[in-house]
């Protein structure tokens, strides 16, 4: 009799495993469904560098960056911006290969700047965080970030122009 009651528990504890291995497959096939979808993309590759990539949300952002700030785009900003990120990911690259650093002093003082600014415009710092739909501190770090690579990508202009030496005759020539 003991046999048999071992041996019913465990078809019992067989067949409970099955059913819970059948509603995991159909809910692991359901949820690879609804993420497949075309409606639910969390973002899109835009542009590869390297293997970098440039990010749909990226263009988006810039594009809302210069909508804001009155910045004049001209041709197609899909492909403007996307360009113009790639440029600045190609200095920032060189950038961390030359080890071009900023004093993080100077990167304060200009996001500071660059807050008090929005919230001098927008009325308050909630307006701000309400105009961008973001918290404050991701704002000020969104702001401290792209102050940073600017100063970057500048540093390594200027080594890369320092030694060039134009006179007016050589503008002439390249004009005519």
């Amino acid at each position: 009799m003991r046999l048999r009651a071992s041996a019913y528990d465990s078809s019992l504890s067989l067949m409970n495993l099955k059913h819970l291995i059948y509603i995991a497959a159909t809910i692991a096939v359901g949820m690879a469904a609804y993420a497949a979808s075309p409606n639910n993309v969390i973002d899109e590759v835009a542009w590869m560098i390297g293997d970098e990539p440039i990010y749909k949300s990226e263009i988006e952002q810039a594009y809302a960056d210069m909508q804001s700030e009155r910045t004049p785009i001209q041709g197609d900003p899909y492909c403007v911006i996307p360009e113009q990120l790639a440029i600045e990911r190609l200095f920032l690259h060189q950038a961390d290969l030359d080890t071009v650093e900023v004093q993080e002093a100077m990167v304060q003082q200009n996001v500071d700047g660059q807050m008090n600014y929005l919230i001098t415009n927008l009325g308050s710092r909630e307006k701000v965080e309400q105009y961008f739909n973001k918290p404050f501190n991701e704002i000020r770090d969104y702001y401290a970030t792209s102050m940073r690579n600017r100063y970057r990508i500048g540093q390594v202009r200027q080594g890369l122009t320092k030694n060039m030496k134009v006179t007016p005759a050589d503008v002439r020539r390249y004009f005519t």
